[in-house]
């Protein structure tokens, strides 16, 4: 049986450090930087199993995500003085963007105080779309870039991803460490609107995705959005069933996307992706395993099984461990029907092949 336990730690807390500098932190000219960061989707886990707790913070359940162009703007800036980090009071997620500035403080050295202001596109926690982890990542970065990117992509990826951890309302003071597999901070650090991302938070394969396919995002109307304490413990419970399929099917999805999936998108094809994704959300437990977090889904996935075979439909999955569902597909119009009539709210946006934007000094655009 696995056990897994979410105790709440201090924000700043480095659970797990170890990393080298590429270079020595050096200051940008400007003192102020500006990152629009953009969002991850993630289509599946290549090994559930091996989500399960880890004292040493090291996940090698790998996965397969989306970028998307739904940004988290943050602007950082060198203000008089030694060692403070301010937060504007517009800054969202205040939890995790300290924790992801102590972290980088501790870990880069640097002396400087920095203000930091970060704004959302989109405001959803909890359903799928990376929120949290995406908001650690974009500050993480943000202050790499200002330091003239002391660590490298590599570098910071594990950083990020094992020390990850959720806020917990109305306390801004603790997180709960949470496992992370990394999608988030590969997905703006790395090139590619598709990543294929192997244990250790390493990415092995990345692709550009045509700007004529768009993305099409549903939550379900009826979830609550509960706090992450509650979320993680019913994760926790149900960690068993995670368990059960990475050890009954790891070794045939590494076959195929090893002599399948890798081929096809070498040669720009996403149709042996799509079937793998199909075959392990909807034919391997998947969905049934996250479906603690809104039982729904398990309905909703039952009636877009009919997309396997759509040739408007790139990818379609439930993202994460859910509630949200996505589909890439070069007919938005029709995926919205669909997601609407299932009683799902609808984004639209497009993949961003890229690592992270560096813009104008104001984190409101």
């Amino acid at each position: 049986m696995s056990t897994t336990t979410f105790a709440p730690i201090p924000v700043g807390t480095v659970m797990n450090s170890g990393v080298n500098l590429t270079n020595k932190p050096t200051l940008i000219s400007t003192g102020m930087v500006t990152i629009h960061y953009p969002a991850r989707l993630e289509a599946m886990a290549l090994d559930p199993s091996k989500v399960a707790e880890r004292k040493d913070r090291i996940y090698d359940a790998g996965q397969i995500d989306l970028t998307v162009s739904i940004y988290k703007h943050v602007t950082v800036q060198v203000i008089p003085g030694e060692d403070e980090i301010i937060i504007s009071d517009s800054t969202p997620r205040q939890a995790l963007v300290r924790h992801a500035a102590e972290v980088m403080k501790q870990t880069i050295g640097f002396k400087q105080s920095i203000s930091i202001q970060m704004s959302e596109d989109l405001s959803l926690r909890h359903c799928g779309l990376g929120s949290s982890s995406g908001s650690i990542a974009a500050v993480a970065s943000a202050i790499n870039e200002l330091f003239s990117r002391p660590l490298s992509p590599a570098t910071i990826s594990r950083l990020c991803a094992q020390n990850h951890g959720e806020e917990i309302d109305d306390d801004n003071t603790h997180i709960i460490p949470v496992q992370c597999l990394g999608g988030s901070v590969e997905s703006g650090n790395y090139e590619g609107g598709l990543l294929i991302i192997a244990g250790r938070a390493t990415p092995i394969f990345t692709m550009n995705i045509p700007s004529t396919l768009s993305v099409v995002i549903g939550i379900p109307n009826d979830f609550t959005h509960p706090d992450s304490s509650l979320l993680m413990q019913q994760e926790a419970n149900n960690m068993n069933g995670f368990v059960e399929t990475g050890e009954k099917y790891a070794q045939n999805i590494a076959y195929k996307m090893l002599h399948s999936v890798l081929p096809d998108l070498a040669h720009g094809s996403l149709e042996a992706c799509k079937e793998l994704v199909y075959q392990y959300r909807w034919n391997m437990g998947s969905i049934r395993n996250c479906s603690f977090v809104l039982p729904r889904i398990n309905d909703i996935a039952e009636s877009l099984r009919k997309y396997q075979h759509d040739p408007d439909i790139a990818l379609f999955s439930l993202s994460s461990v859910g509630p949200g569902f996505f589909a890439l597909t070069s007919n938005p119009e029709k995926v919205i029907k669909d997601f609407e009539a299932l009683n799902m709210q609808t984004i639209t946006t497009k993949v961003h092949n890229g690592i992270y934007r560096i813009g104008d000094h104001d984190a409101t655009k």
